[in-house]
């Protein structure tokens, strides 16, 4: 079976001087057509029109005399408005209080009608014509550019205030066959381990949590001097934060799929997001504000699509109680993990690092999910440990036939225990 793999290309555009006013005024009236579109976008009964044919007829000749854009933007900006207000909608049905959304991201979506991608510059519909640029490139943008596999689809054209500069994301495409075999890879999400592996890899979150913690102590003092530099250094620093997060976690979902890839796997098992900042157990402030900025899903969104070029499936199972329930044994307690993250089962007593544990859990979900349930492909599922397999009811293969089930647990030690 092949599976689609989608890339979203960053390129920086040398915009001629002259035309910079162009793709500015190009972007604000794009975001107003967008907001336009919510504003205006009701039938007669009142409710939002979801449908894009219908928001077509109730706002496109409106967009078209209120703003200079031609006619292809003004239907990417309702569509845009669209997909938005849909995404709402699903709030509301789950009981989520959430406000209709609103646009003023420095950003406009371009389709192949409005934009010409070429192999080192590309050419944008404007409020005055088309802007031709060139692109800056690096070594990354070339990789994937100059991958005649690759298909380019469209692009969002972005502004980012810090660097002055405007940035083509060039979207692409192909097509890759799914990788064989039967084995998964667990990963467990946390904030003190942004990720951690069934086969016993931690990626710490030290440097990150580090970094949030210092962006918040600048944003906070910014906020408090209220000045009209000190808003604009805030956006400044804002970029600089969303970009540091970012790195880090395009490091972490690289090395996570490096794993998969070494022990074989052609699953990789993660967490099912929902209301995960809901289950982390602990309370105090600092932790809550990091939980609110933590990139969850940002990071299972670069492990999926990274997994992707090497036919490496995704899948997201039912986390719960995975943090209270013994890989071993499957006995579940709330008193089997203590408050420093290790696991000591009461029932067979077992022991490892509380999050090793749950990264074992979570990969053992998919491989026991019921046979008219499981991925296609997966069959008999093994779960990659350390050195060896785990099936679905528990027996144990070694790598290396001459080792023992004791090789299968992690080499993290204990916390030490506080005087």
């Amino acid at each position: 079976m092949q599976m689609e793999v989608k890339r979203t290309v960053p390129v920086k555009l040398d915009v001629p001087d002259e035309r910079r006013d162009d793709l500015h005024t190009t972007i604000d009236q794009f975001n107003d057509a967008a907001n336009y579109t919510v504003e205006n976008g009701r039938n007669d009964d009142g409710y939002l029109i979801l449908n894009k044919s219908n928001i077509h007829d109730e706002v496109y000749y409106d967009l078209r005399d209120r703003t200079g854009l031609p006619s292809n933007l003004c239907i990417r900006a309702y569509s845009k408005a669209v997909e938005a207000m849909k995404s709402t909608v699903e709030d509301w049905k789950k009981g989520n209080s959430r406000p209709l959304p609103r646009f003023n991201e420095p950003s406009a979506v371009y389709d192949k009608r409005t934009l010409t991608i070429r192999d080192r510059s590309a050419t944008l519909s404007t409020v005055n014509g088309r802007v031709e640029a060139e692109y800056v490139l690096g070594d990354y943008q070339r990789s994937y550019l100059d991958d005649d596999e690759y298909e380019r689809r469209m692009g969002t054209l972005h502004y980012r205030d810090d660097e002055d500069a405007f940035y083509l994301h060039i979207v692409i495409q192909k097509e890759i066959d799914e990788r064989d075999g039967n084995r998964v890879l667990g990963v467990d999400l946390n904030l003190k381990n942004v990720a951690v592996t069934s086969t016993g890899q931690f990626f710490d979150g030290g440097e990150l949590l580090w970094g949030q913690n210092h962006y918040f102590r600048v944003r906070r003092s910014l906020q408090d001097k209220g000045t009209r530099s000190a808003k604009q250094t805030l956006r400044q620093v804002s970029g600089r934060e969303t970009r540091f997060v970012l790195d880090r976690l395009h490091t972490i979902s690289r090395r996570l799929v490096e794993e998969a890839v070494s022990h074989d796997c052609s699953y990789i098992a993660v967490e099912r997001l929902t209301h995960i900042r809901d289950r982390m157990e602990n309370r105090n402030d600092r932790i809550k504000r990091q939980m609110h900025n933590w990139a969850f899903r940002e990071l299972q969104e670069m492990v999926a699509y990274k997994a992707a070029e090497y036919g490496i499936r995704v899948e997201d199972v039912n986390p719960a109680f995975s943090s209270q329930t013994c890989s071993k044994c499957g006995h579940q307690s709330s008193t089997n993990r203590d408050s420093d993250g290790w696991f000591a089962c009461n029932e067979c007593r077992y022991e490892l690092d509380g999050d090793y544990n749950a990264a074992k859990n979570i990969g053992k979900r998919l491989i026991t999910v019921p046979e008219g349930k499981r991925p296609s492909g997966l069959g008999d599922g093994q779960l990659a440990l350390k050195s060896g397999t785990l099936n679905g009811t528990g027996d144990y293969t070694p790598d290396d036939p001459s080792g023992s089930a004791d090789r299968e647990s992690t080499d993290k030690p204990r916390p030490q225990t506080r005087a």
